[in-house]
């Protein structure tokens, strides 16, 4: 299996010998004087598409609509929301009833037609959304637990992404230069609801004194859910409700008998101060293509992931004397076809262990390059490149020798191997996700979630024998 080319050869030397991250598989003590020579070798590994229906979400932009594509079927989003009050707010005495009530929804992009006619229906939460459950933040999270199927909702609409059912539309530019959309959808509500709440004040102040209070004594939140129409995903960062209040303040006489009419805004829901959910829900057809033996897949939001399996204990096996100096690995996207919506290409994909793939992101974690990838895709050859993967390899092997020495085994031995391997079927996994990546002003990556934009690639790979990958490892040996 060992291929030896000089030209990688002398690359691998420029581009290892100074790598800080260079690690030995079996002994990484030279004897003095020998000369070392460098070498390459590549394994073959398979793929397979991995159905991620749900994924950690945790985030202030709510998604609204349903979109169906020709390659990955029918995705639905809606959403919980709660809404928030400054701590110790206070309504001003001078108001005497509610007059009007609303949501605004605001948003700057969406995916899909622009003037696709949809339907939109409002409803009020009648249990308080368990913050300390990780399982709220999942995109699986079922609304039906926490409102009324059967009660009556408090607001229908119908709407299209832009056009008249918008109360705002505008672009601005920053001192940047960059340019912002912010378009805002208006949805009216009951003056019964803005009653209720302003009654709940006048009841006990307490309720508005800080927001865990007003959420569990005066309004639980809202789900906000696309009930008819097909064709459009609003990427919503703004949610806030909205009151208006007739008022008596004080004439030119002295006394308080003016009658004037004032606007509140009085609650936040998007933002990570309090809980906003998105539910995500996919067809049949995602199922179908992560059966495809012929290629892998890329889907987001809570579509598809593509797992991979390497061959670490083969690798062990043939270099436990050599020192691994590299590894690197790619994956190739094939050109989609045409479409009038055409999904976005994954800018960051993450590699990370399969074992991992929740706990990375539920912990808020960044890439140690050790357990944990980061790559941006490459437009001018259409991959995902992981150019140094050793220290996953090696971290992997030393996992694999010390479980099967707890167990009583000997690492050395190829049936106790076997044994751990079974108990373990996923300790050489790994899975790639599509994820959002942020940089600070250093370029140094200091966030990665989910990827929860409309995104998709299809890769080479499968489960087809005859569609393994390959990746090349760098060495030295004495």
């Amino acid at each position: 299996m060992k291929i030896k080319y000089l030209c990688a050869l002398l690359l691998a030397a420029l581009i290892y010998s100074c790598d800080d991250s260079t690690t030995g598989i079996g002994t990484d003590l030279i004897p003095g004087g020998d000369k070392i020579p460098a070498n390459t070798d590549s394994y073959e590994f398979t793929t397979k598409s991995l159905l991620a229906d749900s994924v950690y979400a945790r985030t202030s932009t709510a998604y609204l609509g349903r979109y169906t594509d020709e390659q990955f079927g029918e995705f639905t989003a809606d959403f919980i929301a709660q809404f928030t009050c400054m701590d110790n707010f206070k309504f001003e005495e001078e108001l005497t009833k509610v007059i009007g009530v609303n949501i605004s929804l605001q948003y700057g992009s969406f995916f899909g037609d622009s003037l696709n006619a949809m339907r939109l229906q409002v409803d009020t939460l009648d249990k308080v959304i368990p913050e300390k459950e990780l399982s709220t933040f999942y995109t699986s999270v079922d609304p039906k637990d926490y409102y009324n199927e059967k009660g009556k909702p408090i607001a229908v609409k119908a709407y299209s992404a832009v056009g008249p059912s918008t109360s705002k539309d505008e672009t601005t530019t920053t001192s940047s230069g960059v340019k912002q959309r912010t378009i805002i959808q208006t949805i009216k509500l009951p003056n019964s609801l803005g009653d209720h709440i302003f009654n709940k004040y006048k009841e006990n102040k307490e309720y508005f004194k800080t927001p865990e209070s007003f959420i569990k004594n005066v309004l639980k939140g809202v789900y906000i859910r696309c009930t008819h129409g097909d064709g459009t995903i609003l990427y919503i960062d703004g949610l806030s409700l909205n009151l208006n209040f007739e008022a008596l303040i004080e004439s030119s006489s002295g006394k308080r008998d003016s009658l004037v009419y004032k606007s509140y805004f009085f609650g936040f829901g998007a933002t990570k101060e309090v809980i906003q959910a998105n539910h995500f829900s996919n067809g049949s057809r995602l199922e179908e293509l992560a059966q495809d033996p012929d290629h892998t897949y890329l889907k987001s939001p809570a579509g598809i992931f593509t797992e991979a399996t390497f061959p670490i204990a083969e690798i062990y096996n043939e270099h436990k004397r050599d020192t691994l100096n590299g590894v690197n690995v790619s994956f190739t996207r094939y050109n989609e076809k045409e479409s009038k919506y055409k999904m976005g290409i994954p800018q960051y994909v993450l590699m990370v262990r399969k074992k991992d793939m929740f706990s990375f992101f539920e912990e808020n974690k960044i890439i140690d390059n050790k357990t944990s990838f980061l790559s941006s895709y490459s437009s001018s050859n259409n991959t995902y490149t992981f150019t140094n993967i050793a220290p996953l390899i090696t971290y992997c092997i030393e996992e694999r020798k010390k479980g099967i020495t707890a167990a009583g085994g000997d690492p050395e031995k190829e049936e106790d191997g076997k044994k751990w391997d079974a108990k373990n079927p996923d300790w050489n996994r790994v899975v790639i996700i599509p994820v959002k990546a942020v940089s600070n002003s250093n370029n140094e990556i200091v966030e990665i979630s989910n990827s929860l934009g409309m995104e998709s690639a299809m890769l080479k790979g499968g489960t087809n024998p005859e569609n393994k990958l390959k990746m090349q490892i760098f060495y030295t040996t004495f």
